[in-house]
């Protein structure tokens, strides 16, 4: 049965239509009552601290490039700070540099602290072109064809220091994005998309 089903034929229909009417402004005030609940994301980086530094130390498999990056500041990142992560963690086939969504390193910053790491993490992919993404996707099922790479929402990493099934574990737990583990290519994905595994 559709609302249409509901509305008689006759004329007078002016009681039907105003509670249908009312049952569309319900769910639209529940919609909007759940996008005011704090997302995942933002509930899993609260333990981040509020005031002094967040850092990230990373190290680009494919160039070697290292970088230690104290990116935010008392509530403020750290302009020159991000366009260092962002030359790092760039598509380093092309060279083509874009934005790392900021809160994919407070993620990172978290899951570090999580993990209990005392090491750099291990970047095998940061920022993805369309063209990288295109050509990879092509070569491979595991790869998606709208990655959250190609927006700098996601990032394939490991740490020397910590076992892979327990970084994996130590995501998972956070619940903040998509989780990936590829146990035998010795990584995982993260991203602060919508909460998922595979």
């Amino acid at each position: 049965m559709t609302d249409r089903d509901l509305i008689p034929d006759s004329e007078d229909s002016t009681l039907f239509r105003t509670l249908l009417g009312r049952r569309r402004m319900l769910s639209l005030g529940l919609g909007a009552a759940t996008l005011a609940v704090a997302s995942p994301l933002k509930a899993a980086l609260a333990a981040l601290p509020q005031s002094g530094t967040r850092s990230l130390a990373l190290v680009s498999t494919h160039t070697n490039e290292k970088l230690t990056a104290a990116y935010w500041r008392d509530g403020v990142y750290d302009k020159g700070a991000l366009q260092d992560i962002n030359y790092v963690l760039r598509d380093f086939r092309t060279g083509e540099v874009a934005p790392i969504d900021t809160s994919l390193l407070d993620l990172l910053a978290e899951l570090h602290r999580r993990a209990g790491s005392r090491q750099a993490f291990q970047v095998i992919s940061g920022y993805r072109s369309p063209k990288t993404n295109a050509m990879l996707a092509s070569a491979s099922g595991g790869v998606a064809k709208r990655s959250l790479h190609m927006d700098g929402k996601a990032i394939d990493i490991r740490l020397h220091d910590v076992a892979l099934g327990d970084l994996r574990q130590a995501a998972l737990g956070m619940k903040a994005g998509g989780v990936g583990y590829y146990k035998k290519s010795d990584f995982i994905h993260v991203d602060t998309g919508r909460v998922r595994q595979w």
